[in-house]
């Protein structure tokens, strides 16, 4: 005869506990948004000058949504996710290059390529800690 008494609900394993993720993963993506955060920093400083009559690289009060955009992206990266990390890449670059086109000449290369940098590490940074997430689980 069955010991166990079938009036008991079943048992079940409510969760496990998430993977350790490595502190350079996670340096990658905190790198990333800090940047992003420095990036729209920028762009609002440069947007509210222009708004009070300073010339600013033709920036108009338009580009409150461009400071909108990367807000949302910043703290998508904050928030670990791969589409925000690879949407601020592609549309840091394109600005970027709107930028230069506008403007006739390249400028600010050295400074977007470190921006670029931190970018690319939170793309691969947000992609590891989603694949330790789910080899864990």
């Amino acid at each position: 005869m069955s010991t166990e008494n079938p009036y008991i609900a079943p048992t079940a394993e409510v969760g496990t506990a998430p993977a350790p993720v490595p502190a350079e993963v996670l340096k990658k993506i905190k790198h990333a948004w800090i940047a992003g955060a420095v990036s729209g920093s920028i762009t609002l400083a440069l947007v509210l000058a222009s708004m009070a009559g300073i010339e600013a690289l033709g920036f108009t009060a338009w580009e409150l949504l461009d400071v909108a955009l990367i807000a949302g992206l910043v703290f998508g990266i904050h928030r670990k996710s791969r589409t925000c990390a690879v949407a601020m890449l592609v549309y840091f670059i394109l600005s970027k290059i709107l930028i230069m086109i506008e403007g006739g000449r390249p400028t600010g290369l050295l400074i977007s390529f470190i921006f670029i940098y931190f970018y690319w590490g939170g793309i691969t940074g947000t992609f590891q800690y989603h694949r330790l997430q789910k080899r864990g689980a």
